[in-house]
């Protein structure tokens, strides 16, 4: 497939679904966020490399933080700065601030179905890039300042090169200042009115909401989200006893692989199950590194928990509590649907890989009895279901309807 025409229609549909975002070209696709309360004027776009397609989210139009972003790579002796983890990575060059999220054809639909979550992940990471290169910037500029101050004499100015007096200071940078993550939560829980309970002893957020298809193993239909702020270092949303199993009735191996399914989709989602009582619940952690948090990203972790917990009830987990085996012949279903297109998706990379030497007339006998295989399996369609029987639904197949 085209990574960039998929990825582009991907932008294109993002943008008309928000309000924040606006349209900055279409040829080749790329939209802004503009300032935005506390949020940076970024840039969405398609980024292509030698090796790979990536969502990019940068910022390159703030001339201050390109100050601070060259600032940095003195630091790191004229090197640009790159940061990864799995397929995300944050860079600091020249220009400016950016952070990538890598796609293959492979995972380009679990990175379509996740889009919107990518999105806010790679916020929340060029966020925190800025925070911290300010904050190393600044604290060296203290440094140096007061050394310089202290052997200057008091008829003489302290000299500053360029970079030290263009770079942002705390007025400068005001769409950047940190809001502690209690304060980022609550400001979304005001905005949408609902009730919460700010549990100050375990330093947590707790609130309750009933949903419309979701019910747990007692028939009730309140999902409970503790948001825990306690941690320097992260932000975690969890489910306190989302769901518990009984493993008389539902097989610890059963429910052990509809989670591994679930975290396959979801990389950014963790699932634990306790094997002493049963319990289920689901966890998603939004690394601070010294960043601000911002009160949409509570929203976007908190609107995902309430989607993913109404679709897969419905999808799995009403069967897991009720009917086990109606959800192992789901399981295996999507398993040996996603390995058959694997399957597939192989057979014709190497179809086409092998055409590459083939000559013109060799391509075109090819195709001939490509045709003349499908026109066999048309009339094999008329002749009845007999026929269908005795040929079959083998794998071997499967690839050639579509060619």
């Amino acid at each position: 497939m085209d990574l960039i025409k998929g990825i582009s229609a991907l932008i294109a549909d993002f943008v008309e679904q928000q309000d924040d975002w606006n349209s900055s070209s279409s040829t080749p696709i790329s939209i802004i966020k503009t300032d935005n309360n506390s949020s940076l004027p970024y840039t969405l776009d398609v980024f292509e490399r030698v090796d790979d397609t990536s969502l990019r989210l940068h910022l390159h139009s703030e001339e201050n933080l390109q100050n601070v972003a060259q600032a940095v790579l003195a630091k790191n002796g004229g090197d640009d700065y790159l940061n990864s983890d799995g397929p995300f990575h944050t860079v600091i060059d020249s220009k400016g601030f950016s952070v990538l999220c890598d796609v293959s054809e492979v995972s380009f639909d679990q990175f379509s179905e996740n889009f919107e979550g990518i999105v806010g992940r790679l916020e929340q990471m060029l966020n925190g890039a800025v925070k911290q290169a300010i904050e190393l910037v600044s604290a060296d500029e203290s440094g140096a300042a007061t050394g310089d101050t202290e052997s200057a004499s008091e008829d003489s100015q302290v000299p500053r090169d360029d970079a030290t007096e263009s770079a942002p200071t705390d007025t400068d940078i005001s769409q950047v200042e940190a809001v502690s993550p209690k304060e980022a939560i609550i400001q979304f829980l005001k905005r949408k009115e609902w009730k919460f309970r700010d549990n100050s002893e375990r330093q947590s957020i707790e609130l309750g909401m009933n949903l419309d298809k979701y019910s747990d193993h007692d028939g009730k239909s309140l999902l409970l989200i503790n948001i825990n702020y306690g941690n320097d270092d992260l932000v975690r949303f969890q489910t306190p006893m989302m769901y518990k199993f009984d493993f008389a009735k539902t097989p610890y191996s059963l429910i052990a692989s509809v989670i591994a399914w679930y975290q396959f989709e979801y990389k950014f989602l963790s699932m634990s199950l306790d094997p002493s009582d049963g319990e289920l619940k689901i966890s998603i952690d939004i690394p601070l590194a010294k960043g601000a948090l911002h009160h949409t990203q509570v929203e976007r972790i908190v609107g995902f928990m309430i989607q993913f917990t109404e679709e897969t009830f419905d999808e799995l987990f009403d069967d897991l509590l009720h009917a086990p085996e109606d959800a192992q012949k789901r399981i295996d279903g999507k398993i040996s649907d996603y390995q058959q297109n694997i399957e597939a998706k192989k057979w014709v990379r190497q179809f086409e890989t092998d055409l590459v030497g083939l000559s013109e007339e060799k391509r075109s006998q090819l195709q001939r009895a490509l045709e003349a295989l499908k026109g066999s399996e048309g009339s094999g369609d008329e002749q009845g279901s007999s026929a269908s029987e005795g040929k079959g639904n083998s794998s071997e197949s499967s690839p050639l309807e579509g060619i």
